[in-house]
């Protein structure tokens, strides 16, 4: 049986994908496209998914204080997730998230990581970076087949690690059967790398700001869904909000682990 409470099995379940309905916000079966995006600096991120041909979902931004249970919910399935054993899993990452991270010494945003090796769902990506990880036994990671009474997606095996952990990093040299796994334009991996966990990340500013509603970010989503350039006070105005929003969830998340 589960240890999570429904709430927090709803979050687990909507982040993953398995959702029902045409509600605009829990019933998006890709709703982790925006809500990793968020972790991330100025507008890059989004950029990159919707160039991908990710849609961005403006509904994910509309209603605050929904977004935000959302992250308390899942922060709080992190803080009584606990490995059972050590467990090496598997993650094809685009290079610039790559980079972000290896710069940052962290995890940015929620990272999906597979017990299966590097899955082909995930090659969809624009220049690549191969990341195996180390996962300690009791470290603060779900691995969702364990956390959930029904798994939708069993053939992805995966343990999700949350942000704001501070990594250790190590790069290798590509092996040959690497090379074979490509990204969306055919081309291999940029780089592989060995990662393991090392505590959490600390923040200076660990204040219960206040955060409202982002109308520019839901157009800055809307340019970019139809292929257009976001008017500049509206990134201006969404990179500033999610800065303060990003200072929020790493308060909500300090509260669990």
């Amino acid at each position: 049986m589960s240890i999570l409470t429904e709430k927090e099995r709803n979050a687990l379940k909507y982040y993953i994908g398995d959702v029902s309905g045409n509600d605009s916000f829990y019933g998006d079966g890709k709703a982790y496209v925006v809500l990793n995006s968020l972790f991330f600096p100025d507008i890059a991120s989004e950029k990159m998914r919707a160039d991908e041909g990710k849609r961005l979902n403006p509904a994910i931004i509309e209603d605050i204080p929904r977004l935000l249970d959302f992250f308390n919910c899942i922060f709080s399935a992190f803080g009584k997730a606990e490995l059972k054993k050590e467990y090496t899993t598997y993650r094809v990452e685009r290079m610039s998230d790559f980079e972000l991270c290896r710069s940052y010494g962290g995890t940015v945003s929620l990272t999906s990581t597979s017990m299966s090796g590097f899955l082909d769902a995930y090659r969809d990506r624009r220049g690549i970076a191969l990341m195996k990880f180390k996962l300690a036994k009791g470290a603060h990671c779900i691995n969702v087949a364990e956390m959930l009474d029904y798994y939708a997606k069993p053939e992805e095996a995966e343990i999700l690690v949350p942000p704001f952990l501070s990594l250790d990093i190590r790069e290798n040299e590509i092996s040959e059967s690497e090379r074979c796994i490509t990204d969306c334009d055919g081309k291999p991996p940029i780089i592989s790398a060995d990662v393991s966990i090392d505590g959490i990340c600390d923040d200076i500013n660990k204040a219960n700001i206040h955060i409202s509603d982002c109308k520019a970010g839901m157009r800055v989503y809307n340019a970019l869904n139809e292929g257009g350039a976001p008017d500049s006070s509206d990134i201006s105005e969404y990179i500033s909000w999610k800065k303060s929003l990003q200072k929020r969830l790493y308060f909500i998340f300090r509260q669990y682990l």
